[in-house]
């Protein structure tokens, strides 16, 4: 019965994106509402703070300990053309706030492929040395302990006239007001690694699946200027694996982001703030329950786009092409 009442949950959002599916939202019928740069190369550098948490169960006094990341400012670059995206970020030391981090330290990686009106992000988070936070001690500081997160989401965008690439200010352009309905797949591996203080030693593994209805509108001020903004509620299945347990237990996630931002055809700027919480029940030693802060700084540049990229990006839309023949 508890196993039937679960997937009733899980298959709810599919039902509901079924019925949601030909929903979107525009201001007008006129077709002047994005604006590509297929011929140019997007650049940009940026600055981020993130961090991925973790709770511990301790079966001697039945107490859960908080596990926190060094919190870390990554600088990252990231290059957008036609259909294809990617960034790449770490934590140097020359940022104040890394320095004293007692030699751990982030990195991270993510790639994004839009063909069409779909979206496929794939994205690995790694992250090395935490502090552990007991109840009745003092905090300890684990050097070693790691975590190594690989995923994405695939996503489907609803109205042709919403850039959800110009959210990230990257190689198009919203010109006028308009949002969409995007319900997006998520699957998720995460691994938790050298936990080896307070009585505890563990690896622990966790696999998440789950459906997230979103929706996101952009708002477009005086030409240049973009204020964008979405938010997401989704259910699914978590698998935790772990030195004791292994347990599949139900998923929910939300997120709310916010993006400021100024346009012009060469130069680009603007402000990106999200928030992650994905929650399961406290049944296993270990819980991920990825509370993830994102907030970025973003400046770039377009250029035109070097040949040989160009040629590869036409030789990957034309293979595309022809499968779908």
């Amino acid at each position: 019965m508890r196993l039937r009442l679960v997937y009733m949950k899980f298959i709810f959002p599919v039902i509901f994106l079924i019925f949601a599916s030909g929903f979107s939202q525009t201001d007008s019928l006129s077709k002047a509402y994005v604006k590509k740069y297929p011929d140019k190369l997007s650049v940009d550098i940026f600055t981020l703070s993130r961090s991925n948490e973790f709770e511990l169960y301790n079966k001697t006094k039945d107490d859960r300990l908080k596990l926190i990341p060094n919190r870390k400012t990554i600088l990252g670059f990231s290059a957008n053309y036609d259909i294809i995206s990617f960034n790449l970020g770490y934590a140097p030391d020359f940022f104040s706030e890394n320095k004293d981090n007692k030699a751990s330290s982030l990195f991270s990686f993510s790639t994004t492929f839009t063909p069409s009106r779909w979206i496929h992000q794939i994205e690995l988070f790694y992250q090395r040395g935490m502090t552990l936070y007991p109840t009745d001690t003092a905090k300890v500081y684990i050097p070693k302990v790691k975590s190594f997160k690989v995923g994405g989401k695939s996503s489907y965008n609803f109205n042709k006239n919403f850039s959800y690439r110009a959210r990230n200010f990257g190689n198009e352009r919203q010109l006028k007001n308009a949002g969409s309905f995007i319900p997006s797949l998520l699957y998720y591996y995460t691994s938790l690694q050298d936990v080896n203080e307070l009585d505890y030693n563990t690896k622990a593994k966790f696999i998440n699946i789950a459906v997230a209805p979103a929706y996101y509108y952009n708002w477009v001020i005086h030409e240049h200027f973009l204020v964008s903004g979405g938010f997401s509620v989704g259910l699914g299945l978590t698998q935790t694996i772990d030195s004791d347990h292994n347990i599949a237990s139900l998923l929910t996630t939300s997120s709310v982001d916010i993006s400021l931002g100024y346009h012009t055809d060469t130069i680009y700027a603007g402000l990106i703030s999200k928030g992650t919480i994905q929650k399961r029940p406290n049944n296993a030693n270990v819980i991920a329950n990825d509370t993830v802060r994102y907030l970025s700084f973003v400046i770039g540049y377009r250029f035109n786009a070097p040949k040989p990229l160009t040629e590869f990006v036409e030789n990957v839309k034309a293979s595309l092409l022809k499968n779908k023949e």
